[in-house]
């Protein structure tokens, strides 16, 4: 909801303009009153209040599209997403112009969880209005929620380049390319399953996740299948050192730096990826389909979801750090870490009920049962 009152704030002076007084009740006095009350009450963050002002305004002057959108704008911000689409989708029709009415349309069928009508109406709002940071949010959010990473990313993309500082930006782009990172390591399950670039994919989520055993296990199936392939020697290193065996993990090491070093006079995908050129590695496995290309591809996204999740890191607080890190501890299986980090993030948005929910389900994962089930209950 956050998005969307940031939203309805850049918009309001517009529709100050378009419900100008003397232009549209210049014959009453009551109706003019009446509509600066109501702007009164958006500008407040009094919608509701707004709502029955809106009604009568329109009754009074119908197919305005100005004050169907304002009607729209007020019930949306209410959260009655139902009845405010009909008078968005009225106002657009009359006038097919109007940026707001197109943004906030998108804004209520996302909310009811109609993602691709909410992508047709975001992305007429872009096309009337490029470089609105708003509506690149919503509409990324929404190609995010329909499975289609890759243009999620351009727009996050977008909305990184315009304004840096937005941690939506920098955390939608992180979850995009992760998405991109997993299907293209579908792709490798699919075609080379048990593959010595599949046990070491499976290998490093392991190790990520603290699993140690497990990953020990994978790495070393897949030295038994290429002895000489880079990074796993490292990465058996990095288990010993986790696991206070100083002396094994540099014997590892050794045998890491022994290996032979690529040769890169000619870019390999292994090159490009020792080099960052992550999005020039992209672009060379585009359109291949052997298992090396779909493994350097998941560890070239990989590598980009971690740079954008820092860029995150390096931002004032915000909520989207603390989901970040609260998703981190959940898949370390520690629970605990991850009940405080939602919980800084209620502080942020005390209503939002995703973040609810997540914390009753951190709290019930760390046995906590009693904190967890009114919240659920709270949740419905």
């Amino acid at each position: 909801m956050g998005t969307l009152v940031k939203a309805a704030q850049a918009f309001l002076f517009s529709l100050v303009l378009i419900l100008s007084p003397s232009s549209s009740f210049g014959q009453s006095d009551d109706l003019a009153m009446k509509s600066q009350r109501a702007k009164e009450f958006m500008a407040d963050g009094k919608f509701a209040a707004a709502v029955p002002l809106y009604r009568e305004l329109n009754r009074a002057v119908p197919n305005n599209p100005g004050l169907l959108l304002n009607l729209g704008m007020a019930l949306h911000m209410t959260g009655d997403e139902r009845d405010s689409i009909p008078q968005l989708e009225a106002a657009v029709k009359l006038d097919p112009k109007l940026a707001p009415a197109w943004l906030f349309l998108g804004a209520a069928r996302l909310q009811l969880g109609k993602a691709p009508a909410a992508v047709e109406a975001l992305q007429m709002a872009l096309d009337l209005q490029p470089d609105h940071r708003g509506a690149l949010e919503l509409l990324a959010s929404a190609l995010l929620s329909l499975d289609r990473p890759t243009e999620a990313a351009n727009q996050y993309h977008k909305l990184a380049e315009l304004d840096p500082g937005s941690s939506a930006a920098w955390y939608g782009l992180g979850r995009s390319y992760e998405s991109l990172s997993v299907r293209a390591f579908d792709e490798l399950q699919q075609t080379a399953p048990e593959s010595e670039y599949w046990l070491a994919l499976v290998g490093d989520a392991r190790l990520r996740e603290q699993q140690f055993s497990s990953a020990f296990y994978l790495y070393r199936r897949a030295l038994e299948k290429a002895p000489a392939m880079r990074g796993l020697h490292r990465a058996v290193a990095e288990i010993y050192r986790q696991t206070e065996h100083p002396d094994w993990a540099n014997m590892e090491e050794e045998k890491e730096v022994s290996l032979p070093q690529p040769d890169c006079r000619t870019p390999t995908f292994e090159c490009r990826f020792r080099e960052g050129q992550f999005p020039q590695l992209l672009a060379a496995t585009k359109g291949a389909n052997t298992p090396e290309s779909h493994y350097w591809r998941s560890r070239a996204y990989n590598e980009l979801a971690l740079q954008a999740f820092t860029r995150l890191g390096q931002l004032p607080p915000s909520l989207e750090q603390h989901e970040l890190r609260a998703n981190i501890y959940n898949g370390k299986k520690k629970y605990a870490d991850a009940v405080e980090e939602w919980r800084e993030a209620l502080k942020l948005s005390p209503t939002d009920k995703q973040i609810q929910k997540q914390l009753a389900i951190s709290l019930k994962f760390s046995q906590d049962y009693g904190a967890a089930l009114p919240i659920l209950f709270s949740c419905g």
